[in-house]
């Protein structure tokens, strides 16, 4: 624990972890309980019900036409996508991902003995842009294979605009990229009209990508480790089927099924409630930071409830960072976590109630008043 490692006693408070400090929808938990007390918890299969509730959930949301058999029930995106580098590359062949980014799309990629190629976003009115001179000169001189794109991005929030999507779909059609789409943040959005999914974005790209989808993050069903991919292109799809069985992922988590079924067939209001409370949590943040700690720079962010800070004005290198922290007695993420490029930032959990977070901007400014009196 993150707590006994740096010494910040029983009153810390967590912000490290990428999940929600609330309890779950209620459908969810009663969905597993009624499947717990059957009483037998043997090898389990994909229902029908599933892929229903699969499909309604992204055509309602998203307006995403999915079809039944282009769905895979996985064990988790983070697995997935190990399985998806094995599977679509050899040893020393090159991924391409954005930098700052999500730290186990680098260990995919480089545990499995593959180049990590890294393109790092551009900063711009503290928003991040895409660098599309640099992508397609990593595609055109890294021989590219794949490329794992985060959309809504992790960490900072961001969404790309369709026109975005459209040029990040036509570089891989030219240079025969498979493009890896993480979509798993998508769920929460503060302005939903504003996201498009990658199949909506350009005609062709389906048929040269696997989309990765969870209910994980918005439903805070982390533990259960249930995710799935959408994959149009029978070819790719049947070359993943094939790497998943190599692995003996076969069987579902007993209680993966119920739980997605629940979470898309109640858990509308209860999600749109809960995008509402992050944003507010967003802007209480912004405003605060920005009146009390004008040396802190809040990302801005379009999704999820991750705040991303530059704090480079106030901190030279990352142990005090650290320490700002540690005397605030809150664990963060530092952005040396995310591979590259997030040097000088931290990442902050605000899937908190309004009064924990008020405690949290209460310890930041604390701390942050002492370090500029010293």
């Amino acid at each position: 624990m993150i707590k006994e490692k740096f010494h910040l006693g029983q009153d810390a408070i967590p912000l490290d972890l990428a999940d929600i400090d609330f309890e779950c929808l209620p459908e969810i938990k009663e969905a597993m309980l009624a499947r717990a007390e059957m009483g037998e918890y043997s090898y389990t299969s994909v229902t029908d019900d599933f892929y229903e509730a699969v499909i309604a959930w992204n055509k309602r949301r998203f307006n995403l036409e999915l079809e039944k058999d282009w769905i895979r029930l996985t064990f988790g995106t983070v697995s997935t996508l190990h399985y998806i580098v094995q599977a679509f590359t050899k040893e020393n062949e090159s991924v391409l991902i954005n930098t700052p980014a999500y730290a186990p799309f680098a260990e995919a990629i480089e545990n499995n003995n593959r180049q990590l190629c890294c393109s790092p976003l551009i900063r711009k009115d503290n928003r991040y842009d895409l660098d599309f001179e640099n992508i397609e000169h990593q595609m055109q001189t890294k021989s590219v294979k794949v490329f794992i794109f985060c959309s809504p991005q992790n960490p900072s929030g961001r969404v790309w605009s369709k026109v975005e999507l459209e040029k990040i779909a036509e570089l891989c059609l030219k240079y025969d990229v498979l493009l890896v789409c993480d979509e798993i943040h998508r769920d929460i959005l503060f302005e939903r009209e504003s996201f498009s999914s990658i199949f909506n974005a350009h005609a062709d790209i389906a048929q040269n990508c696997i989309l990765c989808l969870s209910p994980n993050k918005a439903f805070n069903l982390g533990g259960l480790k249930v995710s799935y991919v959408a994959i149009p292109n029978e070819k790719i799809r049947e070359t993943l089927y094939q790497q998943l069985t190599k692995n003996a992922i076969t069987s579902p988590h007993v209680f993966a099924v119920p739980a997605v079924i629940s979470a898309y067939q109640h858990g509308e209001q209860w999600l749109d409630e809960l995008t509402a409370y992050m944003q507010s949590n967003f802007e209480i943040f912004y405003d605060f930071v920005e009146k009390n700690m004008p040396k802190i720079k809040v990302m801005e962010a379009d999704s999820s409830f991750l705040a991303w800070l530059d704090i480079s004005e106030l901190f030279s290198d990352e142990v005090d960072m650290t320490a700002f922290f540690t005397q605030a007695r809150l664990t963060t993420v530092p952005g040396s976590y995310f591979v590259q490029d997030g040097e000088g930032f931290v990442r902050l959990n605000l899937a908190i109630t309004k009064n924990m977070l008020q405690e949290v901007l209460n310890r930041m400014r604390e701390s942050y008043e002492q370090w500029e009196r010293s």
